[in-house]
């Protein structure tokens, strides 16, 4: 067993030169449900950042933030318009285009939880949108900053098979979208991070549990350079579970998201030798966080950019066709996958 020194693999850190000095970013939080007060709570405490106002049509929500944090109140995300220059939006997906796309217009740069939007036509518009009016947009597929995808994304050299599961208990949470959009969709922005390359086919099925959409789906994913990815995600199991595996010649990498810690099984004269790698915690919304305001105070696209969103929900509505079809579906691959 091997502990990894804090320092020692990939992080996002609010360490720009000279950005600590310069005033704080104005920014606000379009929704206080369990992650928009999270976010609050961030750029609360961020020295980066002075939270200027809260939204939320729910006057509760907004009070309780706006009393805890020190944030204006307000029930309509307009009322954000020239107040701040940059927000999170965590709104239900169904309502993130209509508010993205006004404060974009407005010129904010914009954190926006995954997914980018409810589907590939908003998500298309809102890319535009920030790319004609010069706004940082950056998308919330929080895995990325997990220790263990870091430590396992430095150390796969040529993947042949991508296995990840994604399985929690049910929460009552994301009611308006499938679980392919509510959990799934870290899965698949971590597999195409790691395929770099474009989409051949994909098949996959589902079930409906509890609500009226898929609570369990499997995805066979098929890359044109070969890579096979399988995708298993549900809301509806006894315990909770995260984790990735990539197989290569001679070795498999296997990322425990939640511990965290990666596990690399290597073949040896015969036998199998296997290395843990303990790493250390790590709050990754708080590295998050870092990454947007590095963004926005330097005019950089953040490590996660709409583009990046944009290409995991194209994928996320291919598996949803190929439920609805019972059959593989072919796709057309989307431009810059094959970067990410």
């Amino acid at each position: 067993m091997a502990n990894v020194p804090h320092d020692s693999w990939e992080t996002v850190r609010w360490n720009v030169e000279g950005v600590t000095q310069a005033e704080p970013i104005k920014v606000g939080v379009v929704g206080l449900g369990y992650f928009g007060s999270h976010h609050a709570r961030h750029y609360a405490a961020h020295p980066g950042a002075h939270l200027v106002a809260v939204a939320d049509v729910d006057a509760g929500r907004a009070c309780k933030a706006s009393e805890a944090y020190g944030a204006e109140a307000f029930a309509s995300h307009r009322d954000l318009i020239g107040r701040v220059d940059a927000a999170s939006i965590t709104v239900p997906t169904s309502m993130q285009h209509q508010v993205a796309s006004e404060l974009i217009d407005a010129g904010i740069d914009l954190f926006v939880e995954k997914p980018i939007a409810a589907d590939v036509p908003a998500a298309t518009d809102l890319v535009a949108r920030a790319a004609q009016r010069g706004t940082r947009l950056q998308v919330g597929h929080i895995e990325r900053y997990a220790p263990a995808f870091r430590a396992l994304r430095d150390r796969v050299g040529a993947p042949r098979l991508i296995e990840c599961a994604r399985r929690a208990s049910w929460s009552g949470r994301a009611l308006d979208v499938d679980v392919v959009l509510d959990l799934m969709i870290h899965d698949i922005d971590l597999v195409l991070t790691l395929a770099r390359a474009p989409v051949a086919s994909v098949a996959a099925s589902g079930v409906s549990v509890v609500t009226q959409r898929n609570d369990v789906v499997e995805a066979r994913v098929t890359f044109d350079n070969g890579i096979v990815a399988t995708l298993a995600a549900s809301r509806v199991a006894p315990a909770a579970e995260r984790s990735i595996a990539v197989t290569e010649s001679g070795r498999r990498l296997v990322a425990n998201l939640a511990a965290p810690e990666l596990t690399i099984l290597t073949a040896e004269g015969g036998t199998v030798a296997a290395e843990r790698i303990v790493l250390p915690a790590s709050d990754n919304l708080a590295a998050e966080i870092d990454a947007f305001l590095v963004s926005v105070r330097t005019r950089t696209p953040p490590p996660v950019d709409g583009r990046a969103g944009l290409d995991a929900l194209k994928l996320a509505e291919a598996i949803l066709a190929a439920i609805a079809a019972g059959q593989d579906r072919r796709v057309i691959s989307a431009h810059g996958v094959e970067s990410r």
